[in-house]
């Protein structure tokens, strides 16, 4: 797979995380902060559990494990048609497959911790006016 068949994956992948991880707009903000009480590590904890506990957040887990099985059953697929048709000695590519998984999900997870961050600075950004 090229690099730029990788890019297009990331970006719809992003994309279709970004949208379920984010809450509606009508629920978003729900709590209003004291302009005496704020602090940035509270907003951010508060911001990522409202990210994570909504409705669309299951979808994003299902894409998450769809992802991840599909990395999974692609691998094994590979390996078992090479070992089949090859006549060369038998490959595994365990390895592979665990390191593209934990690599998707440090993504998913520095995707989330920046959706997080971004929704933070506007919630402080708009109580600070």
């Amino acid at each position: 797979m090229g690099y730029s068949e990788i890019a297009v994956i990331l970006f719809v992948y992003s994309g279709l995380m970004t949208f379920f991880l984010i809450p509606f707009q009508r629920r978003a903000h729900s709590k209003s902060y004291q302009q005496n009480q704020i602090s940035f590590i509270s907003i951010f904890k508060s911001s990522l559990v409202k990210m994570i506990f909504h409705q669309k957040a299951l979808l994003a887990l299902t894409l998450l494990g769809f992802m991840l099985i599909s990395i999974w059953l692609g691998y094994a697929g590979v390996e078992d048609h090479y070992n089949a048709h090859s006549g060369y000695s038998s490959i595994s590519t365990n390895f592979k497959a665990i390191y593209t998984i934990c690599g998707v999900f440090v993504y998913t997870v520095v995707l989330l911790l920046l959706l997080g961050y971004v929704r933070t600075l506007k919630i402080v950004k708009s109580t600070n006016k």
